[in-house]
C-alpha cells in the first residue's frame, strides 16, 4: 500500500502524465467518422495539422463536411469551391446546400435549386434527390424527369410517369405505366422482366420465380442474371442455406445468408460458382 509522502507523490506524477497527454491527444470530433479532428495544438485532418483553417470558427458539419468563417471544407480537408459558409447546411449523407448551389460530396449540383431541393430517402437508396423542376442521380440531372411522380424501388431503380431509370438512366423502351417492382433486382412490365436494367430474353412470364438477388427461373430454364444457366433443370432445380431448402423470394439479400453455406442444385448437379466474362457465363458445376 502507498502511504504518505509516498501517495501524494504517486498522485502528482499521475496528474502531472494525465495533464502532458492531453495537450497532444486528438479530441473527438463532433462526428466520429469525421476524419477532421479538433485538439488544443490545432485543426487535423486524420495526422495532418491544418494551416490554413481558422480555429477559432472551425466546426465539423458531419462526416464529409467542415468549415470555419472563410471557406467550406470537403474530403481531404479540400476547400468547396464556391460554398458560402454562413448558409452552408448540411441535408444528410453527402448532400449540403448554401444559398446559391447544392453539392454532393463538394461537388456542385449544376443547376440545382437549393430552395426547393430535397433528398428523395428510401430505406435502400441515398443516390435520388429533386428540386421543383428535377430529379437528379447523385450529381447529374435526370432529363425530362418528373420529380412529382418520381418513386424510388431499390438502389438505383425507380420510375416516374414517362420512364423507368436505373442508376439515372431510362431503361430503354420499359413501360412506365405498367411496370412493378418484384424484390431483389427482379422487376416486370407489361413486356418483358428485368433484372436491374437488362431483359431477361425469352422468359416466360406466368412461370416466372425469383430464387434470391441473382438466379431466378421458369418452366423452362434456370438463369444466373439474364442469361440462362445450360443444362440446369428447372423443375428440380432449388437452393440450400446452411444445408435446408429454401423458398423462392426468401432471398431477397445475400448479407442475410452471412457466413451460411449457400448451395444450388437440381436432379444432375450442383452448382458452386457463376461468372459472367464478356457477355459469356461460366459456371462451375459438378455430379451429384
Amino acid at each position: 500500500m502507498i502511504r504518505g509522502r509516498s501517495y501524494v507523490l504517486f498522485v502528482f506524477i499521475v496528474l502531472v502524465m494525465s495533464i502532458s497527454c492531453s495537450k497532444n491527444e486528438i479530441n473527438p470530433a463532433y462526428n466520429e467518422k469525421s476524419r477532421y479532428k479538433i485538439a488544443e495544438n490545432g485543426i487535423y485532418y486524420e495526422k495532418n495539422i491544418l494551416e490554413s483553417v481558422d480555429p477559432v470558427s472551425f466546426v465539423i458539419l458531419n462526416e464529409y463536411y467542415a468549415k470555419d468563417k472563410n471557406h467550406v471544407y470537403g474530403f481531404y480537408a479540400v476547400e468547396v469551391e464556391g460554398a458560402d459558409p454562413e448558409s452552408f447546411e448540411v441535408l444528410g449523407d453527402a448532400y449540403a446546400k448554401d444559398k446559391v448551389s447544392v453539392y454532393w460530396d463538394s461537388k456542385k449540383l449544376e443547376g440545382a435549386d437549393p430552395s426547393t431541393f430535397k433528398r428523395l430517402s428510401h430505406p435502400s437508396s441515398t443516390s435520388y434527390s429533386a428540386d421543383k423542376e428535377s430529379v437528379y442521380y447523385i450529381t447529374e440531372k435526370i432529363e425530362g424527369s418528373d420529380p412529382q411522380t418520381f418513386r424510388i424501388f431499390h438502389h438505383s431503380l425507380a420510375k416516374d410517369d414517362k420512364a423507368v431509370y436505373w442508376q439515372g438512366e431510362q431503361i430503354s423502351g420499359a413501360d412506365a405505366r405498367t411496370f412493378e417492382y418484384i424484390g431483389g433486382a427482379y422487376s416486370k412490365d407489361k413486356n418483358n422482366i428485368y433484372v436491374q436494367e437488362k431483359i431477361i430474353n425469352g422468359v416466360d412470364k406466368k412461370t416466372f420465380e425469383m430464387i434470391d438477388s441473382a438466379v431466378s427461373k421458369d418452366k423452362n430454364n434456370v438463369y444466373y442474371k439474364n442469361l440462362i444457366i445450360d443444362g440446369a433443370d428447372s423443375e428440380s432445380f432449388e437452393v440450400l442455406v446452411c444445408g435446408e431448402v429454401v423458398e423462392p423470394k426468401s432471398l431477397e439479400k445475400k448479407s442475410e445468408v452471412k457466413k451460411c453455406l449457400v448451395e444450388y442444385r437440381d436432379k444432375n448437379y450442383i452448382y458452386e460458382n457463376f461468372q459472367i466474362e464478356n457477355g459469356k457465363l461460366n459456371v462451375i458445376k459438378k455430379d451429384r
